[in-house]
């Protein structure tokens, strides 16, 4: 086209909407009864075309975007799992739940608008105040102001919201604060999602202080936690913790139709007391849970409280290790109905930067550290194959999060999106980077940190702080681990590499807490002896200075399934040859019978001469 028909186009195109813009301003003339200038009705047509044109996504509504939540995420004891998780981001040491069924006074509030949220309520407590990052951070539905600090758990922006299951206006104290959030704009104003009261402010104060009604809750609730008096938190303008009250919902909102009663409490504490011995193994900071009901005469009980603490030096990794790590006790004990004190042995190992270049290009861009937490339970028996997934607290009890393994795995794992499973590398996500990211932490870290775990195991055992029992039950049972194939996996390189080690892993007979590696040992026979020979044998061999391993048949069954070379085990032709080198003088009559028949079963009968293992009549 040329530039002559271009211009007469443009021309045209542009006189036709002065038209239309001409009749548009004589019609809104009229129809307003007012005078549009020429630039207000350009402006105007700007506007139409803008609307007509405008094209891309826009966010959800909110209450839609936490509906969507609440349906992905569960209700249940995670809810308070989340809670402690936040805590523990906080650097708080001390976290308290409260089921309070008092109901409070209605007159004296803020807005009457406030008062249906004067019942029954589910109380968060913990001993670390927010900063105004917090407050801010707290307000960004989604968008986790932590997802960028490796050190912090929380990183989904969906674990405070799943409160939303038990109320529907959320109440914080903390700092110099308290705020109520109003998701449904339904108490002050449209457009206006809550309330923030400062301590600072004297109109604020005036009114913290005097509307009875409105604060006694928060006045009952710190006395109870801290012993401390409101008009004393005034008087300082600031709380030293925080503090949210979750009024519990009894009637159908346009967020949930999930009603919550005293009974729902009860189950969201059981569901969380059923985890409680393992929900402090791997956090940084929390030392102390505790579950509190107030009924409605002002009667407190304890239901539960699990404190954790760490007081032994621990067991630091070796330099040229791969692994920076270390292994020390945890005691966790656990006040319920009964008291349980139990001892673990926790392991944690982060890979060294520059080793895994893969490893290290996720952790940049997933903000995630490379490290691996494994606990284990050394102070009681426990079934083989009980360990389950963490990450920092316990994945919800279902089959995809038990391992088979003998350990309690934790990590900064890449999580689905409702915080219950980990993602793996399927079909349809072969190039998620968080489920690469899990690939790494489970196939290269985790079985390196599970055998430093091991050897730390029996430096303690031979310090005479753990049994040869506990270091032998730390080994993986693989029967225990069929249609468990990435755990198996795990377990098969565990005994790779302390067998291509030649690491000494093996507890002798004659002093078990003397290791000697596999290479050096002298293992039992796996043929069907009667006890009595068994025990005839081993204590000939011991007396006459043998590496015998006596080993568990787990521990057996990795040997011979995952060993490099054939372990030299106790026949009837190494006992004959131990006996022909040594003598049987100082070999009771008993055991002799017992080592004949050992020496018989092979029917090598040539090689019994010069053996005096044959009875006499005179009872020699």
């Amino acid at each position: 086209m040329s530039s002559y028909r271009k211009c007469y186009k443009l021309h045209f195109q542009v006189t036709y909407l002065n038209i239309k813009m001409y009749k548009c301003s004589i019609i809104l003339s009229r129809g307003f009864n007012c005078h549009f200038s020429e630039l207000n009705v350009f402006y105007f047509f700007v506007w139409i075309l803008f609307v007509r044109t405008s094209f891309g996504p826009t966010a959800p509504p909110f209450l839609d975007y936490l509906k969507n939540i609440l349906r992905r995420y569960p209700d249940g004891g995670q809810i308070l799992k989340e809670l402690i998780q936040n805590a523990d981001d906080g650097q708080a040491t001390e976290v308290v739940f409260i089921h309070d069924e008092r109901r409070y006074g209605t007159e004296s509030l803020w807005t009457n608008k406030l008062g249906k949220y004067q019942g029954p309520a589910l109380y968060a407590y913990n001993n670390a105040a927010f900063t105004d990052e917090d407050w801010e951070r707290i307000q960004m539905a989604g968008r986790s102001g932590k997802v960028n600090d490796p050190n912090k758990i929380g990183r989904f922006g969906i674990g405070f919201n799943s409160v939303y299951h038990i109320t529907d206006v959320p109440i914080i104290f903390s700092s110099r604060h308290l705020g109520v959030m109003d998701p449904q704009e339904n108490i002050f104003g449209e457009r206006n999602g809550g309330f923030l009261w400062s301590l600072e402010d004297e109109e604020h104060k005036e009114a913290l202080m005097t509307m009875h009604d409105q604060f006694q809750p928060f006045r009952d609730i710190v006395s109870v936690l801290k012993g401390e008096k409101w008009s004393k938190i005034m008087e300082d303008e600031h709380f030293a913790g925080t503090l949210f009250r979750f009024p519990l919902r009894n009637e159908i909102s346009e967020i949930s139709d999930n009603l919550y009663n005293s009974g729902k409490v009860v189950e969201l504490f059981d569901s969380f007391i059923a985890d409680a011995e393992l929900s402090l193994l791997f956090l940084r900071s929390v030392r102390s849970v505790s579950l509190l009901h107030i009924s409605c005469d002002g009667t407190v009980k304890t239901r539960l409280e699990v404190k954790a603490s760490s007081s032994e030096v621990p067991l630091k990794s070796e330099e040229d290790s791969d692994l920076e790590g270390f292994t020390r006790f945890k005691q966790i004990i656990l006040k319920s109905e009964d008291y349980k004190e139990t001892q673990w042995l926790v392991t944690t190992c982060t890979m060294k930067k520059g080793i895994m270049e893969d490893l290290d290009v996720l952790a940049e861009k997933l903000s995630f550290v490379p490290r691996v937490d494994l606990a284990f339970p050394c102070s009681e028996q426990r079934e083989h194959g009980e360990g389950r997934l963490s990450c920092f607290l316990p994945l919800p009890n279902n089959e995809s999060n038990k391992t088979g393994l003998p350990v309690h795995v934790n990590a900064c794992f890449g999580l689905t999106d409702n915080r219950r499973h980990l993602k793996w590398q399927e079909e349809d996500q072969k190039h998620d980077k968080h489920a690469l990211w899990n690939e790494l932490l489970v196939n290269k870290v985790l079985p390196q940190a599970f055998v430093v775990m091991i050897q730390d195991a029996i430096k303690l055992c031979q310090e005479s702080r753990l049994p040869v029992s506990s270091v032998y039950r730390l080994w993986p049972d693989i029967s225990h681990m069929q249609h468990k194939d990435k755990w198996l996996e795990v377990a098969r390189d565990v005994f790779d590499q302390l067998f291509r080690q030649d690491a000494a892993v093996l507890s002798l007979a004659k002093d078990e807490r003397w290791f000697i590696p596999l290479s050096d040992a002298i293992i039992p026979s796996n043929s069907p002896e009667s006890p009595d020979i068994v025990n005839a044998v081993k204590r000939t061999l011991v007396f006459y200075g043998e590496n015998l391993v006596t080993v568990p048949d787990h521990v057996m069954k990795a040997i011979v399934t995952t060993s490099h070379t054939t372990p030299k085990q106790v026949t009837p032709g190494f006992l004959r040859g131990v006996l022909l080198r040594n003598g049987m003088q100082y070999i009771d009559k008993e055991d002799k019978l017992c080592l004949l028949e050992f020496v018989l079963s092979d029917e090598n009968y040539k090689e019994l001469q010069g053996l005096q293992l044959l009875p006499l009549s005179d009872g020699s």
